[in-house]
């Protein structure tokens, strides 16, 4: 028997934060230019705004970020927030080989590891670079100990699922969000399309998810958190990367306030691949059985 929505019923959502610089964006990452860095400042008022609200957050850590700020990071984890892997150095998939991303897996599960004392279960590629060699990389995830995986958009014409969901034995596929759009499926939840729509269509999209039972993923990155982008960059390069990025501390507090949001183990864990979206009951509401 399942139960159905009352209006106290709230789904649980995946609230992730990719921990990186601004450099490390396909924008600048081969730029030799010497660069200033935000990153402890721009995390602690990422982690003052959950805490404001009460939310708990998977960080996917570059390990490279993690070597030079360890402290940070076990803030991080000391806060109750899930740490997670951004790989090591944010380079593309594309441009790895198998053994050079074995290695780079590794790297970042050690670093993370003898920082925080625990060894992260999930795995975010850089750029998305995962799409076009999952069925080649998504067994060396797995090797590596990871159990889940956050990294493939279900986005364009496509038949892959939007839901959690195993992509191979043993190794569970948490996709970015999506929404349907004259057939295609199109992201709106986290990056250039979270800094470009606007606050009522990011809750319409968000709302419209949960009300069909499907959890929303959320992301965005430490640097979307600058009071101001870098100063000189060339123009279009900082149109392209800092276009309406002031937007972004305000959309996600007002997400964080009308969802419910969860790291992504807690979902996962709550919620076997394939099941139903979790949700909490709010103070007084009761759910229906169907």
């Amino acid at each position: 028997m399942t139960a159905k929505r009352s209006a106290g019923t709230r789904t649980l959502n995946a609230l992730t934060v990719d921990a990186e610089e601004w450099h490390d964006t396909v924008l600048f990452s081969r730029s030799p230019a010497p660069h200033k860095s935000f990153f402890s400042r721009n995390l602690e008022d990422i982690l003052a705004l959950l805490d404001r609200r009460g939310v708990k957050a998977t960080f996917f850590i570059l390990g490279e970020l993690a070597a030079r700020y360890p402290e940070e990071i076990r803030a991080i984890a000391g806060r109750g927030h899930e740490i997670a892997s951004h790989g090591h150095a944010h380079r593309s998939l594309w441009r790895l080989t198998p053994a050079e991303f074995s290695s780079d897996l590794r790297a970042s599960r050690e670093i993370i590891e003898k920082i925080t004392g625990t060894a992260p279960l999930g795995y975010r590629s850089p750029t998305w670079s995962l799409k076009g060699r999952a069925g080649e990389f998504l067994p060396l995830i797995k090797a590596a100990g990871f159990s889940y995986d956050s990294s493939l958009y279900p986005s364009g014409f496509t038949a892959a699922p939007a839901l959690p969901y195993e992509a191979i034995p043993g190794l569970i596929e948490f996709p970015p969000s999506v929404f349907k759009f004259a057939g295609l499926s199109l992201p709106f939840l986290g990056g250039t399309f979270l800094r470009w729509a606007s606050p009522g269509f990011l809750r319409k999209r968000t709302a419209a998810l949960n009300a069909s039972g499907r959890p929303a993923l959320l992301y965005f990155h430490t640097w979307e958190f600058d009071a101001a982008p870098p100063e000189p960059l060339p123009f279009y390069k900082r149109a392209v990367q800092y276009y309406n990025i002031g937007s972004v501390p305000l959309k996600v507090g007002a997400l964080l306030e009308e969802f419910s949001w969860a790291p992504v183990r807690d979902i996962i864990n709550c919620c076997p691949s394939g099941d139903p979206a979790p949700e909490i009951a709010q103070e007084g509401a009761e759910a229906t059985p169907a």
